[in-house]
């Protein structure tokens, strides 16, 4: 008995197919946030009872003119209102001011799991602007970011430095980054530069750090938290250190779209621990597009 035509078609069919259903997926692609080229805004909301609402605005722009070599810009802006308990000013008053817009140049290289940069930075000193307000609004968002990234709110000194780090992929979906960076503040004026640094007129060193575990996912959800440090030696502060934790919940649609959001957590002295009232705990967002 002849075996029907449809059934001999059917079994070609499944034969050619066979090979590709057996294969496995393919591994999940996800580029180094230090290696792609990428705009976006990245946004700490902190608001403290008594003392107000704050919010850093960072906008930023990345790209590629070369390959492996990267130009980063950020223009950051802050915004804020005080609080009814202000001593210095009971009403509630909104002010705004820009921080210091930020040039990065870095190389960075893929070489089989290990992702790898280092780079320089310098900052406008956009922080020598003499208005009350202004520098308010700057040190506020300074705090509402843990004091991380000094350089972008810096009054009074051009901010200069070094960058470097790693981030290396055990596995499919999970991957480690680490990395820090050393800024020098060169005066510019004598006069106080409010927040985590000292007000003389000396050249001061900050040393910041963060390490950042990451679980990914095939369809682009994920999540990690980062523990990041800052250590000031000249602080007016007698913790002269800053640590801060951020859990985040990440989205990246690995073509357009990429998303996190997360909750950063003062975890000691001075802004810390975190729920105690006045204290840091600033929610954190952050939205942008891939450009390649």
């Amino acid at each position: 008995m002849s075996t029907p035509r449809w059934l001999r078609a059917f079994a070609l069919a499944v034969s050619a197919a066979a090979p590709l259903l057996a294969a496995s997926s393919p591994a999940h692609a996800w580029d180094p946030p230090v290696h792609r080229s990428d705009a976006g805004v990245d946004l700490y909301l902190w608001s403290a009872r008594d003392l107000g609402a704050s919010t850093a605005v960072v906008p930023f722009l990345q790209f590629e003119p070369t390959p492996d070599l990267f130009i980063n810009l950020k223009f950051p802006l802050a915004l804020s209102l005080d609080g009814p308990g202000d001593i210095e000013d009971p009403r509630d008053q909104s002010r705004a001011g820009l921080g210091n817009p930020t040039f990065t140049l870095y190389y960075a290289d893929i070489d089989g799991k290990l992702t790898w940069y280092a780079g320089g930075r310098a900052a406008l000193p956009l922080g020598l602007v003499d208005d009350y307000d202004w520098r308010r609004a700057t040190a506020y968002a300074s705090a509402a970011m843990a004091y991380y990234d000094l350089h972008l709110w810096a009054a009074d000194a051009l901010p200069i430095g070094g960058l470097g780090g790693i981030e290396y992929r055990f596995g499919r979906s999970f991957v480690l980054r680490a990395g820090g960076d050393l800024t020098f503040f060169v005066p510019l004026q004598e006069r106080g530069r409010r927040g985590f640094i000292d007000d003389s007129d000396d050249l001061d060193v900050v040393f910041q750090a963060k390490v950042e575990p990451e679980f990914q996912s095939r369809a682009g959800f994920g999540g990690g938290v980062a523990l990041q440090t800052v250590w000031v030696p000249s602080s007016v502060y007698n913790d002269q250190g800053q640590v801060s934790l951020l859990p985040y919940f990440v989205y990246d649609s690995q073509k357009t779209f990429f998303m996190r959001a997360g909750l950063l957590l003062a975890l000691d002295e001075p802004l810390g621990p975190a729920f105690d009232r006045g204290q840091v705990a600033s929610l954190y967002l952050q939205f942008g597009g891939h450009l390649d």
